[in-house]
């Protein structure tokens, strides 16, 4: 008995003694396609419904597992973050970048870096899932910069509302605006992006949108925004969109004059709508079948 009790705590000693050389040697290599299969590993095993802990440096998450932005933050530590990036180079020197304006925030993989990292002074978010805003506040206090980032628990659309956001499950990044109650909806708060960009301008602020088809929408209310003419980014997916769009975006093309494909190394081209219908037939051919537009 006495010996039988012995053996299975050795065995014990034994399995603790391999998972300590393992994590050591995962916290000392440098081997990223081998940390990429640990955190892959780590991830696939985590039970549905789970929290997920991420440190990227000096940047952390929390992430909700079964979900696909928060695998590419996990095992890739990014999700189109070099999107923005991008946006802030061709933005140019004479931008201040003093305020982020992240509408479609999730879990805060684009404003947290942001500002982590000293590309803007600020950030104004917004993200209507309440489980996700959840993570958000959660991510922003753990990142230290809740006194930089203000986040608003709303929909961005063309009026203050109550809104059907559709749930995607396995991908909460790809939640939508319903035109109705389906099975697995939400009911959201909205308001329009007016009420938030009245003191500022074209010169300090560059907003970046993430909203699944709802772009148009968020358009029609944002009026004074469009005037002033603040650079925008926003995800351009042609499948997403309804039919009478493009019509949508008549008071973009008249205060726009230019937009960059992000994705692409093509050079600035004209704003208008020959070119943006003529940019569907391109989109449809690449993996995924969206791209992110940067408009100035």
């Amino acid at each position: 008995m006495l010996y039988s009790k012995y053996l299975k705590k050795r065995y014990y000693r034994i399995i603790e003694s391999l998972i300590k050389k393992i994590l050591i040697y995962k916290n000392n290599t440098k081997n990223i396609t081998l940390l990429k299969a640990i955190r892959s590993a780590i991830y696939y095993t985590t039970g549905k419904n789970e929290i997920l802990f991420s440190n990227n440096k000096d940047i952390k998450y929390l992430l909700g597992s079964r979900d696909w932005i928060s695998l590419k933050l996990f095992i890739d530590k990014n999700f189109d973050y070099s999107i923005l990036k991008k946006a802030i180079k061709l933005v140019g020197r004479n931008h201040s970048k003093s305020t982020l304006v992240n509408i479609g925030a999730h879990i805060g993989s684009t404003c947290i870096p942001a500002i982590k990292e000293n590309k803007f002074k600020n950030s104004i978010v917004f993200e209507p899932t309440k489980k996700t805003f959840k993570l958000l506040q959660s991510n922003i206090f753990l990142n230290g910069v809740d006194d930089k980032i203000k986040a608003y628990n709303l929909a961005i659309s063309n009026k203050k509302t109550n809104l059907h956001l559709a749930i995607k499950k396995g991908n909460i990044g790809g939640n939508y605006i319903s035109t109705n109650k389906k099975k697995n909806t939400e009911m959201v708060k909205s308001d329009i992006l007016d009420n938030y960009t009245y003191n500022l301008n074209k010169n300090n602020t560059l907003i970046f949108m993430d909203v699944e088809g709802h772009e148009p929408n968020i358009f029609l209310g944002a009026r004074k925004t469009i005037k002033k003419k603040i650079p925008i980014v926003f995800e351009f997916y042609p499948s997403l969109l309804n039919k009478n769009w493009i019509k949508k975006f008549d008071i973009v093309f008249k205060n726009y004059k230019f937009f960059y494909d992000l994705r692409d190394n093509s050079k600035k081209q004209k704003f208008n709508k020959k070119n943006l219908i003529a940019l569907i037939d391109k989109v449809n051919l690449i993996e995924g079948k969206h791209t992110d537009l940067l408009i100035v």
